[in-house]
């Protein structure tokens, strides 16, 4: 089965949001797209395949939660996503990624803590 990742050019302004949930959905998992966008899983289920379009904050946190995790899928491997997303991070107070960018906070803290450091 193909999803069309080959269309995705990484540009998360301008990915087509079905991709990109589809592509959200199969790397990290519908359950953990849902939460840190903090939306249901049916809703997540029906952008993805194009059924329905979503309000503009819940598109704001999918591209941000996007951002972050092809970051890492890149970066380091696919399967260390969800791990990361999940995880207290001290460069963030303790808390877990997916939390701030459920709550909806500024994306920027959680990317310099995906970042690797020089």
């Amino acid at each position: 089965m193909t999803y069309g990742y080959e269309r995705l050019t990484g540009r998360i302004e301008s990915e087509p949001l079905d991709l990109l949930c589809e592509w959200l959905e199969a790397t990290i998992g519908l359950r953990l797209t849902a939460f840190a966008s903090n939306a249901k899983q049916t809703e997540i289920r029906e952008i993805a395949h194009g059924a329905q379009c979503p309000r503009e904050q819940l598109e704001k946190r999918l591209r941000n939660l996007y951002a972050v995790t092809r970051m890492l899928a890149v970066r380091d491997r696919p399967a260390s996503a969800p791990e990361w997303l999940m995880a207290p991070n001290p460069e963030l107070s303790g808390r877990a990624p997916a939390d701030l960018l459920r709550e909806g906070e500024s994306p920027e803290p959680v990317w310099f803590a995906a970042a690797p450091t020089f």
